[in-house]
């Protein structure tokens, strides 16, 4: 679910120190149907996590049926044929354990924390919402009413709510990230059951999806376990909705866009292309971010906060999207006009674009890259979520185990030569965000 740009961009700036654990141990293998199975073992404590990550988020969408992925978040959760309505978390609470789920661009997860000795009750929830999720009247309408309050509580009516829709409708002309996850109240509040229906059968099934156990398990009896309750879930048959990843045409001039919102305080946000999640330019342009904006010693921190004190706070964030994205810097003014705000973060940008880094400073980036990378992902949820993203972005679980080799070959030239690819005037795109004029 969308979070307020504030959220979006100071927790996004933590991903290059919060990638994934190392050394992951797992196995995996796929069942007839195509549904791909990752089994983790910890034993530290006596709980498990059941999850299932389905390559659906708002990108796969129809333009004309947009909101359809965080849609069946919710829906979901309303019932399956043996399943009454709104008893699905309360067998989860009830057996001592917590559930939840979210929806990205690019994918839609839903996990089960529980105890050990309810591993198989999680299975059995799992495949209930893969073979008899209830698409009809009374659960759909119930939760288009849900969905489209959640619009106005956490966008349209939110302070800056509708930032990160600007950045996409900006960034993207032409692929399908042009619309954010929650999409279109239109869209949803006209969409027939038979839509809706569609949308499920061409996503919702094994052979779009990968099934994550991890924690405390025995995997012999879980794996009966697994066959006994995916291993009869018909394949899916339709095609899924893929778009091109590179059918985005490149920026040629700048874009600046004005914005008045029910705010107290101006926002510039700056908007340049980035690379997809998990490429080795994602990486270097990780760092670069790093070194501009990571840490109170960070350039923008530095130079625009605390010492022109011209910002109240200046972040950046590369966006981890699956297909190329957007990398964005958000700044709040102190007591000066955007544009003077906008001057100073491009000094601090394109300096270091122009002249470089320090040896000192590259080094305290790697540093914290290291530590980041020997403490993350300690919990069993968070090692699930990762195993289940790198199967589906890469087709490569050991992408866990791989991101410190990969930051481990970069040198401070060879980011430069990645960001200079992306950071261009030519294709930056300004948003200012102006408090609403009486």
């Amino acid at each position: 679910m969308k979070k307020n740009i504030l959220t979006i961009v100071l927790t996004a700036a933590l991903l290059p120190f919060a990638a994934s654990a190392q050394n992951v141990k797992f196995e995996e293998y796929d069942l007839d149907n195509g549904l791909h199975v990752i089994l983790s073992e910890n034993h530290k404590t006596p709980n498990v996590v059941v999850s299932v990550m389905y390559h659906v988020g708002s990108k796969n969408e129809d333009p004309n049926l947009t909101g359809f992925a965080h849609f069946f978040e919710h829906l979901m959760f309303e019932g399956t044929e043996n399943i009454g309505r709104g008893e699905y978390a309360t067998y989860v609470t009830e057996a001592g354990g917590s559930l939840n789920a979210n929806t990205s661009n690019d994918r839609t997860y839903y996990f089960e924390l529980l105890p050990s000795n309810q591993l198989e009750l999680g299975l059995w929830l799992e495949s209930e919402r893969m073979l008899h999720p209830k698409i009809e009247e009374i659960g759909v309408n119930t939760q288009k009413d849900v969905v489209c309050q959640e619009m106005g509580q956490t966008r349209d009516n939110q302070p800056y709510g509708t930032a990160f829709s600007k950045i996409l409708t900006n960034s993207f002309k032409v692929h399908p990230y042009n619309h954010d996850v929650l999409g279109s109240e239109e869209h949803i509040r006209n969409a027939s059951i038979q839509d809706f229906q569609d949308f499920h059968d061409m996503f919702y099934k094994p052979n779009n999806a990968v099934l994550v156990i991890c924690g405390d398990f025995d995997p012999v009896q879980t794996k009966e376990w697994i066959n006994g309750y995916f291993g009869d879930i018909p394949a899916g048959t339709v095609e899924p909705r893929r778009p091109d990843p590179n059918m985005e045409p490149k920026r040629t001039a700048p874009v600046k866009d004005t914005v008045y919102d029910n705010i107290q305080m101006p926002m510039l946000i700056e908007v340049y292309p980035a690379p997809a999640y998990g490429t080795d330019d994602y990486f270097a342009m990780t760092v670069f971010n790093a070194i501009l904006s990571s840490g109170n010693s960070s350039r923008l921190q530095n130079k625009v906060v605390d010492t022109k004190k011209t910002g109240l706070m200046a972040a950046g964030s590369v966006m981890p999207f699956e297909h190329p994205g957007v990398y964005l810097i958000q700044a709040i003014p102190n007591g000066v006009d955007l544009s003077v705000v906008e001057a100073d973060v491009d000094t601090e940008v394109y300096g270091l674009l122009e002249n470089g880094m320090s040896d000192e400073e590259f080094q305290k980036i790697m540093n914290m890259v290291e530590m980041g990378e020997a403490t993350s992902n300690t919990s069993i949820e968070g090692t699930a979520e990762a195993l289940a993203t790198a199967y589906t972005y890469f087709k490569n679980t050991d992408f866990v185990n791989e991101t410190m080799e990969q930051y481990s070959k970069l040198t401070k030239e060879k980011v430069l030569e990645v960001a200079k690819k992306y950071i261009d005037p030519n294709q930056k795109i300004s948003i200012y965000y102006l408090p609403k004029q009486n």
